[in-house]
Formats: structure tokens, sequence, C-alpha cells
């Protein structure tokens, strides 16, 4: 009978220590703000274009996300996530329904992370680590940090490829090395569409985070609307130094586009800004100048915006995006809302 009892209790044990080696994570975000535009012409990245109306949106994509890690033993585990999309103030739904991320990992703590799915590339990280408002919400300098690659005739979503995700991926993430890390990625065209090759090079040590990234397109001319886009490429360099409470950053990004026409151009954008830890909150602010090559619609933004925090999880914000562009009316929009993360 003991001998019964001893072996039950064993069996409990390694059951619970079997399961420990697992786990799986639901978190996400719930984001709405109250916004208001002047009606403008010139470009300006997340605001409410030319519409003068009261207007209620998100300013962070809320989400709904399950993530999950089971270490397997031997310095190896395995990765899954999946991420929802939805818009709070109507109750829409993204498309695709795991619109965000949607991949599987496999991991070795000497060797790095090999993953398949839906992620973001790796020329993202550079940018949405130097914008101040992290793409998100009408301060963002945003999509125009990739100094208009990917845009000709829509090709972003013609091919699933918005500079920011890609489908259909092969990718690897290297461990850290005394804070130097990259990764690489390849979004195949499954012989449909075209593919969107990757790489970035990220250092993060003390006060210091410098990266390169790198993406190009290859092989779109399968779909009509999008051949100006075959051979497309951006890359883009990012510097950070953080004094004390201050983080002062620095971004050029440099793309080759309608490079499958007669005319291709290259295109520059120049970014400067930074963070500060203020009172209970953070304050963002960047300056921003796209570069198009011979035509006359340079655009100019300025970002203003300050993150007060009520909680670990809930935070108020007022965020302004000021932009000109050549041959434009003046586009000003302010938003103030609440951000809460679960």
């Amino acid at each position: 009978m003991n001998k019964s009892w001893l072996s039950l209790a064993v069996l409990s044990l390694l059951a619970g220590a079997a399961s420990a080696q697992s786990s799986v994570t639901v978190y996400g975000l719930v984001d709405l703000a109250v916004t208001k535009g002047n009606g403008g012409t010139a470009p300006n990245s997340g605001a409410n274009g030319t519409s003068k109306a009261w207007l209620m949106k998100q300013s962070t994509s809320s989400r709904l996300g399950f993530r999950g890690n089971e270490d397997m033993g031997g310095g190896l585990s395995a990765q899954f996530q999946i991420e929802h999309r939805f818009t709070p103030d109507d109750g829409g739904a993204a498309t695709p329904f795991w619109a965000g991320r949607s991949y599987v990992q496999l991991t070795s703590a000497s060797a790095g992370s090999v993953y398949l799915g839906r992620e973001y590339t790796p020329a993202f990280h550079p940018a949405v680590k130097t914008d101040p408002f992290g793409w998100n919400g009408v301060g963002q300098a945003g999509q125009t940090m990739w100094a208009t690659y990917a845009s000709p005739q829509n090709v972003a979503g013609a091919l699933g490829i918005s500079g920011v995700r890609t489908s259909n991926t092969v990718g690897y993430k290297s461990p850290k090395f005394a804070g130097l890390s990259a990764q690489v990625a390849m979004g195949l065209g499954e012989g449909v569409v075209g593919r969107d090759f990757g790489f970035n090079v990220e250092y993060g040590a003390g006060p210091i985070y410098a990266a390169i990234g790198y993406e190009k397109m290859t092989g779109v001319g399968s779909l009509a609307a999008s051949s100006a886009a075959n051979g497309n490429s951006l890359v883009n360099l990012a510097f950070h130094y953080t004094f004390g409470p201050v983080t002062p950053r620095v971004y050029f990004a440099q793309s080759k586009v309608n490079v499958g026409t007669a005319s291709p151009s290259t295109d520059k954008y120049f970014m400067v800004g930074a963070t500060a830890s203020v009172g209970g909150g953070v304050v963002k602010a960047f300056y921003g100048r796209l570069n198009p090559q011979g035509s006359n619609n340079d655009s100019d933004k300025v970002g203003l915006g300050y993150d007060h925090f009520l909680s670990k999880r809930t935070n108020l914000y007022l965020d302004g995006g000021f932009a000109r562009a050549d041959l434009k009316t003046k586009n000003n929009v302010f938003a103030l809302g609440v951000k809460h993360t679960f």
C-alpha cells in the first residue's frame, strides 16, 4: 500500500514537471482614440486623409493573440504565435483573420531559431524601433520610413508584401552574441506571386542600438499590375543612444523603385527623433523628410506626443501629426485616446 502511494506521488511529480515545460499565453490590447484632422492633402501616415470629420479610430492595432513555448531539453525548444487583429470601434475583424503573426518555430539555444509562416520582415525592426511612435497613431513616421519601397501600383496589397510582414515565409534568427544578432528571411511566392528577401543585423548593448536592414522583391512580373516593382529594393540604417531618461535616434532609408520600368528612381528618407521619460509618462517627437528622385513631391512631417501611464497596462495619450508636401496643402491631425494591454 505504501509502495502504491509512493509510486503515485512520483508519477504526479513527473507529470507536474512535464507540464511545466510547456506554456501557452493569451495576450492582447485594445486601443481607441478620438481624432480630428484639418482635411489637408499632404500625405500623413496614420492620419485621417482629407477628412475633416471627428473620427474614432485605433492608434495601436488592437489584437488578440496566443503564443506558446515547449522546452524539449538539451537547449532545444519549439514556439508558436498566432495573432488576430480587429477594430474595436465597430467590431470588425481583419482579413486574413490571423493578420498579425502566424508562425511555428524551432529553436536551439546555441544555434538560433528557424521559423515558418507569417512574420515581420527583417528590415521592419530597425524602422519600428526608431520611430518614437512605433508606427502607431497619427504622430507616427510609419510607412513613409520605407522611402516609397513597395508602393508602386499598390504592389504591397497585390503581393501581401507590406514591408511589415510577409506570408509563406522561411526565416532564421540568430542568438545574441555580445549584443549582436541577425535575421534573414524569404517570403515565398508559391508560384503565384513574387518573392521577398530580407536580412538585418542589429546591435543592442548598454545605451547603444544600431542596425542595418535590407529587403528586395524579385519575380513579381507574374502579376501584370505589379511588374513595375520587380527588383525593387530597400536598405535602412538606424542608431540610438540613451542619455539617462532621453533617447535620441536617427534613421536613414534608401529605396530603388519602379525598377521594372524604363524610369527607375532612387528615393530617400531621413528622420531624427527622441523619446524622453517625463513625470509619469513619455514624450515622443521626430522630424522626417521624404525625398523622391526627380519629382516635385518632397514631403515633411513632425510628430509630437505624450503617453501618460495610469498603470503598467493602461495609458492615456495625446498625439499630433503635422505634415506638408510640395504642391499639397498642410495636413494636421490630433488624437486623444486610451490603450489597455492584457
